[in-house]
């Protein structure tokens, strides 16, 4: 009689777990993209109620917040803890919270690299009654997304300016 082996062989193992290594690497970067593109989907959505938030605003003050830096000739952007700005936290005076929108906003991953950008012109003597407002895409070749209060929007390597008027 012939012996009955029935295990695997130290090769067969190797292969085995080699195969599963390269399919947890294949995975892991999947879903690295995945979370990219979620945070992604989160600054757009929270673009959304900034924009419904600046609109509530503008109908009751005819004019958009001022930004809180340089004087009032902006730029915000919510990596700074500035007071003041539409990305204040709520106990530093943000003029869209609470009345405009749900909650102060803060990048979902809060480091220096994405964040959310406004500024109404470049003059400080202006009527604020335009603005930019972007966020830095963390997927699809780290462009920034931006939107304009007339209703422009687009993508770029950069977050464009208003002219000064």
């Amino acid at each position: 009689m012939g012996v009955n082996n029935k295990a695997f062989t130290l090769i067969e193992l190797l292969v085995v777990i080699a195969i599963i290594g390269i399919l947890a690497v294949i995975g892991l970067a999947t879903l690295d993209g995945a979370r990219a593109s979620a945070r992604d989907a989160h600054r757009m959505a929270d673009l959304a109620e900034l924009r419904s938030g600046l609109a509530l605003y503008y109908a009751d003050h005819e004019q958009y917040p001022v930004p809180a830096t340089n004087g009032g000739a902006g730029p915000d952007d919510s990596d700074l803890a500035i007071d003041n700005s539409i990305f204040s936290d709520n106990n530093h005076n943000n003029p869209l919270y609470p009345g405009y929108i749900s909650a102060p906003f803060k990048d979902p991953i809060n480091n220096s690299n994405y964040y959310y950008f406004y500024d109404t012109n470049e003059n400080s003597a202006v009527n604020h009654r335009n603005y930019v407002i972007c966020f830095h895409k963390e997927a699809d070749t780290k462009m920034w997304f931006y939107f304009y209060s007339t209703g422009i929007y687009g993508e770029g390597d950069h977050c464009p300016t208003l002219p000064a008027t």
